[in-house]
């Protein structure tokens, strides 16, 4: 949340002065903030002529369900700004009617006189022969010089006309914000380092190359912080993981199977249907500043509102109103009364007074108030977590869960125990699991072609001249990072579905041959990624439909070592205090021990109940768990039985 003109003092004071020979790996949420808040530049679009109103044909994101027409996502563009120009591609590519460039200069001119800094132009048809959209911008680029164009056939070429259309105005949009943004990293752009932004898709790309893809940045800050619990658990010897990231506002969730993350073309962003890669990871809106309120409908909600930073719950003192799950935390004794190694205090009074107000209409007193936000908070948690695991064909029990962000790990026990889940792994440092994305991710980008055909009708000989066109594309891009030529991997990719269906799914193809044998090994694994989803089997019964050809193009970055950050030797108990805690499903509050995390060894088995404290982060360990500390730092929250001295909850 700094200002852009702050940002460069700010990395100056904390890294120290950067040159050119320096690299900054960033994650932001710039992007995403703008989407969120609704405050983006004006900006033009210019359509097919008859397609005008192809926004408002928009259709609902993944999450609405049966929402009403009213949840739509809402206008991007004023209708005003929105203009047709009479140039039209048929729908097998061939050209019915050019480019008029005397009515494009008009708009140019238009838009320029109306100062019109961005235009987005999404013509029929273009993923299949960009000629028009390419006119247009030439066009653009003699009449209107300094208005930026920004073409579908490069944000998205790919079919669905309203999609592409979305996509490449939300792009349009982005532009300025990000630009923006990046030029306040720098205080002399000359000495500037190169700057590695994170990507939705997991990978990281250099800024110049996203300057004209900001949509690529919108899941920046929950895509790093997947990327760096997927190599923290498959190093710690874990690979198949649920994540759950709870900070101020939100809680973000994703499934790491075998050691890899999964990727979506379908995917949601501040309620806009966005069709690119990115990282399969929901959010909503669950976190520490979650607003507890009775709805219209006469029941208690946590969130999606949120007090933020500012004004902040009411135990921050800052102004805030409400009754938050960081307050209710605070009565329960689930958290300290002062956060971040004591530089943040907490108001308890004023904690129990804003619960006590929420419980008056129910005769509720301010501790079963706070448990009652503590217990629809986890539920929420849950139904986050089964609709990224159960209704896609995982089963829950069969994986740890991976606590992270701030709140995180004062969650995830409880959570776990109420999805049947055995384990939790809480990571050195709950609050850094975006840095250490960053700090091992891979320089990654997709390439994509729009194809159409059913399995029967492929011909191999036009696949392998698109895939070598795929690949001259994705080394035009890596060259554009300055990246080292030797170093490309290349995976195989095929958005498929069968025929009838209407949306495809992205498919990797095993690397088995030839281009041949990788394509039916990507047909295979479809089948089998079906089967496993819907519990039916589709081979031979459907034909399947390969509607895009994808190439992926990775670039490896040396990965840092994961030392072991935890004594060998005894703890130490000195110090020692005890909390009345409330957990989830008892409805007393439980005398529990208060352990510094710093103190525990490798040799340490604490038994619940109990808190474990540290700067960033408070670990819950509920009765009926134990929590022991691996050689690498990580925490291994355990659902057990074992008994251990009630005195001090610990057991060496």
């Amino acid at each position: 949340s700094v200002a852009p003109d702050k940002l460069a003092a700010l990395l100056e004071q904390s890294i120290g002065t950067s040159s050119a020979r320096d690299e900054l790996l960033y994650s932001t949420t710039v992007t995403l903030n703008g989407l969120l808040g609704g405050d983006l530049p004006p900006v033009g679009l210019i359509v097919t002529k008859g397609f005008r109103e192809i926004l408002e044909t928009a259709r609902l994101p993944p999450s609405a369900g049966n929402a009403p027409p009213s949840a739509l996502p809402r206008r991007l563009v004023a209708l005003e700004w929105v203009n047709e120009v009479n140039a039209r591609l048929e729908a097998n590519g061939t050209e019915r009617e050019v480019v008029d460039r005397e009515q494009v200069e008009t708009l140019a001119r238009d838009y320029l006189a109306a100062g019109i800094s961005v235009v987005a132009v999404a013509l029929l048809h273009s993923y299949l022969d960009p000629m028009h959209e390419n006119a247009v911008a030439t066009i653009f680029s003699e009449v209107a010089p300094t208005i930026e164009v920004v073409r579908s056939s490069v944000v998205l070429p790919e079919s669905r006309e309203y999609e592409r259309t979305l996509a490449t105005a939300l792009n349009a949009c982005l532009i300025p914000v990000l630009q923006s943004h990046l030029e306040g990293l720098v205080k002399s752009p000359s000495a500037a380092p190169q700057i590695w932004l994170m990507q939705s898709n997991g990978g990281l790309a250099s800024s110049t190359s996203l300057t004209q893809q900001p949509l690529s940045t919108a899941l920046s800050g929950p895509g790093a912080a997947v990327v760096g619990m997927r190599w923290l658990g498959e190093t710690s010897g874990y690979e198949n993981l649920i994540t759950l990231d709870v900070g101020g506002t939100s809680t973000d969730v994703a499934v790491i199977k075998d050691a890899r993350y999964r990727l979506t073309t379908s995917g949601e962003v501040a309620g806009f249907p966005i069709k690119m890669p990115m990282l399969d990871v929901l959010s909503i809106g669950a976190g520490g500043g979650s607003i507890a309120r009775e709805a219209v409908d006469r029941r208690w909600h946590v969130g999606p509102e949120s007090a933020g930073a500012s004004p902040g719950p009411a135990c921050y003192s800052t102004g805030g109103e409400a009754a938050t799950l960081t307050d209710a935390q605070l009565v329960l004794g689930r958290i300290p009364d002062a956060l971040l190694g004591g530089s943040v205090p907490l108001d308890r009074a004023r904690a129990l007074e804003v619960l006590t107000e929420l419980g008056r209409k129910r005769g509720f007193d301010a501790l079963r108030a706070a448990r009652g936000i503590l217990e629809i908070a986890s539920h929420n948690m849950c139904g986050a977590i089964r609709r990224v695991s159960v209704l896609r064909g995982h089963d829950p029990s069969a994986y740890s869960l991976l606590a992270m962000g701030g709140a995180g790990p004062a969650h995830a026990a409880e959570v776990a125990e109420l999805l049947g889940m055995k384990t939790v792994i809480v990571p050195p440092q709950p609050g850094l699991a975006a840095a250490w994305g960053l700090l091992v991710a891979d320089i990654t980008h997709d390439v994509i072609e729009a194809i159409g055909v059913i399995e029967s009708a492929l011909e191999m000989p036009a696949v392998a001249r698109a895939f070598t066109k795929l690949r001259s594309r994705a080394n035009a891009w890596a060259d554009l990072q300055g990246v080292d030529n030797t170093s490309r991997d290349f995976v195989t990719k095929l958005d498929l579905r069968y025929a009838g269906m209407t949306h495809e799914t992205t498919i990797e193809c095993p690397n088995v041959g030839d281009l041949a044998e990788t394509i039916a090994a990507g047909l295979e694994c479809s089948h089998d990624y079906f089967a496993d989803l819907t519990g039916r089997i589709w081979r031979d019964q459907e034909a399947v439909e390969i509607v895009n050809l994808r190439l992926s193009v990775t670039v490896r970055r040396v990965k840092p070592e994961l030392l072991a950050q935890v004594s060998q030797g005894v703890p130490c108990l000195s110090g020692e205090k005890t909390r009345n805690i409330g957990f989830l499903g008892h409805s007393e509050l439980v005398v529990a021990s208060i352990i510094d995390r710093a103190t525990l060894t490798a040799t340490t088995v604490l038994t619940g109940p109990a808190v474990i404290e540290q700067y960033e982060s408070t670990t819950v360990v509920p009765p009926g768990w134990q929590a022991r500390t691996d050689d690498l730092g990580n925490l291994i929250l355990e659902n057990s039985s074992l008994s251990t001295d009630s005195t001090n909850g610990l057991a060496t």
